[in-house]
């Protein structure tokens, strides 16, 4: 059933060994069919945690893992929300700027 997954052991970067410090229970794989790097935990099956956007695997996979663990899945809800509201604003900004600058033209 997973015999697409690959497992790394050892790497350049000794990222499938560093995992273990954020989460013993990691485990680096590279999955053949989607050509890229997955952090599963083993429970009694690989269970997929994270798909690393770096390849190959390096510090910034480590960082993202941290990032993303699900202990910060409010956080990161929160964040997502200021910044989309952020934007929303200066959207908006932007838009009654150029109808201003319509009008202060006619």
């Amino acid at each position: 059933m997973f015999a697409h997954l690959i497992p790394v052991f050892a790497d350049v970067f000794d990222v499938a060994d560093r995992l273990k410090g954020i989460d013993e229970r990691y485990r680096l794989f590279y999955n053949k069919r989607a050509r890229r790097y997955e952090v599963y935990t083993l429970q009694p099956q690989p269970v997929l945690q994270a798909v690393l956007p770096f390849s190959p695997p390096d510090a910034r996979c480590l960082e993202y893992v941290r990032k993303t663990r699900i202990e910060r899945a409010r956080y990161l809800q929160e964040e997502l929300e200021k910044h989309n509201a952020e934007r929303e604003k200066r959207m908006v900004k932007e838009v009654v700027e150029n109808i201003m600058s319509c009008a202060a033209r006619q």
